[in-house]
């Protein structure tokens, strides 16, 4: 048998077949059921998500000898030409060849002979926006005072372009994008039917890509199991389509977050060499920051289309960034997608712009400008005050919000996926707990308050649980602010010792003991620093 493609052989041919678009066959069923039938349908959308296909379904449901009730039954002789193409009552033109004033005269010619053995004569115009002015005003007539026989439906990715005089002359339906995990479930369905292993993390990257539409989806599937055959390798897979996982932007994420300008620029090299296409990284590398900030100030990841191992991976981010540092890279990359097209060199500018994100200042702390006016002095107190300032250019680290002294942050912990897993994480964070001292000396050295401030908390190692709470005794809103802000530094230090993330939860007790200090030095500080910066004093 002669080989379909994906989009061919799947493609619906009725309207319970018809994918993401309910409110559009759902619609026009009722107009088949009620005889409310127009003369002319405007479907409008981007390219792939079903306008002709919906438009070739009405057109059999309308001259179908034998429905299934609303549904063309696909059996009858009109059903089969029709959907072979060859039907003398269904006439489809292509809008860009057929532009001009003299086709669409021929087609005012046609309209007037009777449909043979159906009810209507169905004229089908795709990317009808490309006639003519021209063309468009001797249509005009015919859809003003059109035969009883005869309808039209035209397609069109760009409605703006079409007259006013001919969009109030016909019924608009706005096909949308299809979302990614309806493009998932379907592509699953494909694969199921073909025999075809392939993994959800794939499929996910292939509706990402596809950018809503059903045709791409499919045509990209199509593309990778004819490279692996009944079951699709991963790594194949994103080599062949030049795919870029979640994992690969996290750690891009990373990079730019710690300020390592080496690894970018190395980055940028991978990048480049792989062929990527620098526009949809740029895309993909601003819906990940995108998936972040909604995770980090909406508090939960529902919102998010993505699988679930995927959500919990962002939520878990979302703790380790600031929400305006987000905006901010958004905004640079949106300027640099703009750019890209005018760049007299592209891999310079896609170098330029992970560089530019990886020295990018940040509103910050005023413990951390303590730490640098003190030249790593240790300092501890329990009663401070603190303040805010801006432009600093130390490496990106978590901050806390004014109101994370009312409010505990919530980290979550990879949860194990099996019991060998579990036990081996546990014995590392037993190994954490043993070397604690070794471990604030690291601390130490990046951040000498915080490891200070370690000194005034209760530590509490939860190894069944990934997990380490700080106590806080309640007036030292000092202590717990800063390390509470500076929580992503412990983590990747443990992450870099250990190989183990954990999670790590600030808490206040009135039960702590307090480790009281001599305070007055670095009141003088506070002092001389919200003085020289004018900034808010907050606690």
């Amino acid at each position: 048998m002669e080989y379909k493609v994906f989009s061919r052989k799947y493609r619906p041919q009725t309207f319970d077949e018809i994918v993401g678009q309910d409110h559009i066959s759902q619609t026009l069923q009722k107009a088949i059921t009620s005889d409310r039938i127009s003369h002319a349908y405007l479907f409008t959308g981007s390219r792939g998500i079903g306008k002709t296909t919906t438009a070739r379904i009405l057109a059999k449901s309308l001259n179908c000898l034998d429905p299934d009730g609303v549904n063309p039954c696909n059996e009858c002789q009109n059903c089969k030409e029709i959907t072979a193409g060859n039907s003398v009552n269904v006439i489809e033109i292509d809008g860009a060849s057929n532009r001009g004033i003299d086709e669409v005269r021929e087609l005012r010619e046609n309209v007037k002979y009777p449909p043979s053995n159906a009810n209507y004569r169905v004229f089908i115009i795709d990317e009808v926006h490309m006639l003519t002015n021209p063309a468009f005003n001797a249509l005009l007539k015919t859809l003003e005072e059109p035969p009883d026989h005869v309808i039209f439906i035209f397609a069109t990715t760009e409605p703006v372009k079409v007259p006013e005089t001919i969009l109030s002359r016909c019924q608009r339906y706005d096909f949308h994008r299809i979302p990614v995990s309806t493009l998932v479930k379907q592509l699953n369905y494909i694969a199921d039917q073909e025999g075809i292993e392939v993994s959800d993390d794939i499929l996910t990257l292939i509706a990402k890509k596809a950018d809503g539409a059903m045709r791409d989806a499919e045509s990209l599937l199509d593309q990778i199991v004819a490279f692996s055959d009944e079951k699709v390798d991963p790594d194949k897979a994103k080599q062949v389509l030049g795919l870029i996982d979640y994992e690969y932007y996290l750690k891009i994420g990373e990079l730019i977050r710690d300020q390592n300008q080496k690894e970018l620029l190395f980055s940028a090299e991978e990048i480049f060499n792989k062929g990527v296409e620098l526009g949809e990284f740029f895309t993909g590398l601003s819906e990940h920051f995108r998936n972040i900030m909604i995770a980090k100030k909406a508090d939960s990841v529902d919102m998010l289309d993505l699988p679930g191992n995927v959500k919990e991976m962002y939520m878990e981010e979302a703790q380790e960034w600031q929400f305006e540092d987000l905006l901010r890279l958004i905004q640079l990359l949106s300027e640099a997608h703009s750019q890209l097209k005018s760049a007299v060199n592209q891999r310079t500018h896609l170098e330029f712009t992970l560089l530019r994100m990886g020295t990018m200042d940040r509103t910050v702390t005023i413990q951390e400008i303590i730490d640098k006016f003190q030249g790593g002095t240790a300092t501890k107190n329990s009663n401070t005050k603190s303040t805010t300032a801006s432009k600093s250019k130390r490496p990106w680290k978590n901050s806390s919000s004014k109101n994370s002294s009312k409010k505990n942050l919530k980290t979550k912990t990879n949860k194990s996926k099996s019991n060998k897993k579990k036990d081996k994480s546990q014995k590392k964070l037993k190994k954490v707990e043993k070397d604690w001292p070794d471990v604030k000396k690291k601390i130490a050295q990046r951040k000498p308050s915080v490891s200070n401030f370690l000194d005034q908390c209760e530590i509490d190692f939860k190894n069944n649980q990934n997990n380490i709470v700080l106590r806080f005794h309640t007036k030292n809103k000092v202590g717990y602010q800063t390390v509470n802000s500076n929580i992503g530094i412990i983590k990747t230090i443990i992450q870099n010792l250990y190989g183990l993330r954990v999670g790590i939860n600030c808490t206040y007790s009135d039960d702590v003991q307090i480790n009281h200090a001599d305070t007055s030095k670095l009141d003088e500080v506070t002092n001389k620093i919200s003085d020289e910066f004018d900034g808010e004093i907050i606690l």
